[in-house]
């Protein structure tokens, strides 16, 4: 017989929307965070002018 499939709410784990400790990333996969953050609203200035972002 074939197993059943897993969906995720089969597992208990499944309501949480963020790893219980806090995250820790190389300093690489920050740096590429942060400038995938400053060409995002890089972008929405370019194509949206100031409006486009909220701070």
């Amino acid at each position: 017989m074939r197993e059943r499939t897993r969906h995720t709410a089969d597992h208990p784990s499944a309501d949480r929307t963020a790893p219980a400790g806090p995250r820790h990333r190389s300093p690489v996969a920050k740096a590429v965070r942060n400038v995938g953050i400053v060409l995002d609203t890089a972008a929405r200035v370019v194509f949206l002018g100031r409006d486009g972002v909220s701070y």
